[in-house]
């Protein structure tokens, strides 16, 4: 087969591929972008994580339901300890 013929069938294709990885960089730029627009909302300056109000919510709501758990343990240590008197 010559070889003039397998370049001028490989040429579309790989026009194609170069095409669709140009879109690609292009696609992956954008989403770097967006990320690095959203870091100050996530980050503070002196690099602490920011809380959002769903995670601090959600943080309370575990403080809430230890420290309930603790309170019923001190009862039933409490309870116990009185029995053995």
């Amino acid at each position: 087969m010559n070889m003039q013929k397998i370049v001028d069938m490989l040429f579309p294709v790989l026009l194609a591929a170069v095409g669709w990885l140009l879109s690609e960089i292009a696609s992956f730029q954008n989403r770097l972008i967006e990320i690095e627009s959203k870091m100050p909302i996530l980050i503070t300056d002196d690099g602490t994580p920011t809380d959002s109000p769903i995670s601090a919510a959600r943080r309370q709501q575990l403080k809430d339901d230890l420290m309930d758990d603790i309170h019923d343990l001190q009862v039933r240590v409490k309870l116990m300890e009185e029995r053995q008197k």
